[in-house]
């Protein structure tokens, strides 16, 4: 179901780790599906400020960041796991909306050097956008997705994935299901109260009038891999979610399977089992 991604040389660059252990509910940052009107220049920004192109199965390409995988898919043409690409689509498809304005406000990164990373990317045009501090600025990639960045002197890589900032109408709710479904911790991390699930926690943030869902948007959804996905999907099932997609087993060719559901405050949500062999 997915379309090919921009390629690049894997022998030139460093290999970052592969997802993070799962937390004792079996579960730890996944690949978070992207639209873009140019799947090319999207995949280019992340590559820019550090990601790394990955490959899962001879079928499925991926930009690869410490703690997270991200899919970038053309919003014109649907989604394939390789192969060509689908025909283009009869009519045109609609204007592409951003991140701000729906329940996934911002994908949130840390930087060993903040300073040096900026410098870095301004040699690819890549600028912070007004209002930001010698610790933490935001980016906006080309479809209009917000990217915090946040400088975390102890790393041990450049870069890596830390937070999700998401929008909903009642944080101790959110919180709630969270815990309940994901075993999400709820952690300080600085000054902020994050759920925490090991490789993107999530930030929640009080909803200050109507909020999108995701569906459609540039960022489509986040993705959750779990250790176990038929016992996951029968827990959400039993629990009165209904799923988009429902989890068929895994892929015989990609030893992997899915499962799609909108959580209850607006985003959607991909689980996978299989991806954690991405290297």
């Amino acid at each position: 179901m997915r379309l090919q991604l921009l390629s690049a040389l894997l022998l030139t660059v460093p290999v970052f780790p592969q997802l993070p252990a799962p937390n004792k509910a079996g579960i730890s940052a996944g690949h978070d599906v992207l639209r873009s009107k140019d799947v090319e220049a999207a995949n280019k920004f992340w590559q820019a400020i550090g990601g790394v192109p990955a490959q899962f199965a001879g079928r499925l390409n991926l930009m690869k960041f410490p703690g997270l995988l991200i899919l970038e898919i053309n919003n014109a043409g649907g989604r394939g796991r390789g192969g060509a690409n689908p025909a283009p689509a009869p009519t045109p498809p609609p204007e592409l909306l951003g991140s701000e304005g729906s329940s996934l406000d911002f994908m949130g990164f840390s930087v060993k050097d903040l300073k040096g990373s900026l410098a870095q990317w301004a040699s690819a045009g890549i600028t912070p956008l007004p209002g930001g501090s010698a610790k933490q600025v935001y980016l906006m990639t080309p479809d209009k997705i917000k990217v915090r960045i946040t400088e975390e002197k102890s790393l041990s890589v450049p870069i890596q994935a830390d937070t999700i900032g998401m929008v909903v109408p009642n944080i101790s709710e959110a919180q709630a299901w969270y815990a309940k479904y994901f075993g999400a911790d709820m952690v300080k991390h600085g000054n902020e109260k994050v759920a925490n699930i090991p490789g993107s926690s999530i930030l929640f943030q009080q909803a200050k009038g109507p909020v999108s869902p995701t569906r459609g948007r540039a960022w489509d959804r986040i993705g959750l891999e779990v250790v176990d996905l038929a016992a996951q999907v029968k827990k959400l099932e039993e629990g009165g979610v209904k799923l988009d997609s429902p989890y068929n087993g895994k892929n015989a060719q990609m030893n992997a399977g899915f499962a799609v559901f909108q959580d209850p405050f607006g985003t959607l949500i991909e689980m996978s089992e299989g991806l954690s062999a991405v290297k």
